[in-house]
């Protein structure tokens, strides 16, 4: 899977990580609340078929059963949440619906990136993500896999961490300083392999590389034996507001490797980014 294209095993230890970080984040008392009342929401969503228990939100988050009370009944005032007081459960509330119309109707990202996503995957025959970021983690929102006879196994929806990951660290690249110290704040650096790395003046110096040169790399450090390069697709101001990342064994993607595909997603985000910002492009269409 490589790095971007989490493993079961690797989703799992993703997990576990950032139950950790909801109990002990260091940031504000207000990021924290609403990465634990995100979390709470997921876990929520996890289980469509039917009503949850307290408990089992609990169990789902890592956090004690008093701060799950607490956010899904401040949630249920809001109508973000729904609460059956016979069964003392819960569920996701109709109101989530219109927030999730307004982003429909706001971003056809994924369908205006696919051909480009398309053209990289047909390249370098490798597994391309395209990324969204999170509040305290990156979306993998779009996934193909390459045409090698051993290819990397790729999850369309599910999460990546920022300091772990290519595509993290292209849009973490971009983000301001203030927010950069937030987001590495709430995932507090945890190894997800032995190479991962967690000093922050380390990962500081990646990131203003990945911002001299355009791309970033990341070597067996969210899985070892994959590597990826990952590029960011910046905004008219110069944010990143997705990124996308091609990842492979490692056994493929050797130093010169990563450096071809960095300086292609270079060239192909730049090309993707002026067609974006073009006045008389149609919607939708690259």
């Amino acid at each position: 899977m490589a790095h971007d294209e989490l493993s079961r095993d690797t989703l799992s230890r993703d997990t576990a990580r950032r139950a950790a970080s909801l109990r002990a984040a260091p940031g504000t008392a207000r990021i924290q609340s609403i990465a634990r009342a995100k979390a709470i929401l997921e876990a929520l969503a996890a289980h469509d078929a039917g009503w949850v228990t307290l408990r089992e939100i609990a169990a789902a988050t890592g956090l004690v059963k008093t701060t799950v009370f607490n956010l899904v009944m401040a949630l249920v005032e809001v109508r973000l949440v729904e609460h059956d007081p016979a069964q003392g459960a819960y569920r996701l509330g109709i109101e989530l619906m219109a927030f999730g119309r307004a982003v429909e109707r706001r971003t056809d990202l994924i369908g205006f990136m696919r051909p480009f996503l398309v053209r990289l995957c047909a390249s370098t025959r490798e597994t391309v993500n395209l990324a969204l970021p999170g509040p305290s983690d990156v979306l993998i929102v779009d996934s193909l896999e390459g045409s090698q006879s051993l290819r990397v196994t790729s999850y369309a929806g599910t999460r990546a961490s920022y300091h772990s990951t290519a595509c993290g660290r292209a849009l973490l690249a971009h983000d301001p300083a203030q927010s950069r110290r937030q987001i590495l704040a709430m995932e507090q650096l945890a190894p997800v392999t032995p190479r991962t790395t967690i000093d922050r003046k380390r990962l500081e110096a990646i990131l203003d590389l990945c911002r001299a040169r355009g791309f970033v790399e990341e070597v067996e450090e969210n899985e070892l034996g994959a590597a990826c390069v990952g590029a960011p697709l910046l905004d008219a101001s110069g944010h990143a507001i997705a990124a996308v990342s091609i990842a492979g064994p490692l056994t493929r993607m050797s130093p010169a490797t990563r450096e071809r595909i960095g300086e292609l997603l270079v060239e192909t985000l730049d090309e993707a980014r002026r067609s974006l910002l073009d006045p008389t492009r149609q919607k939708g269409s690259p």
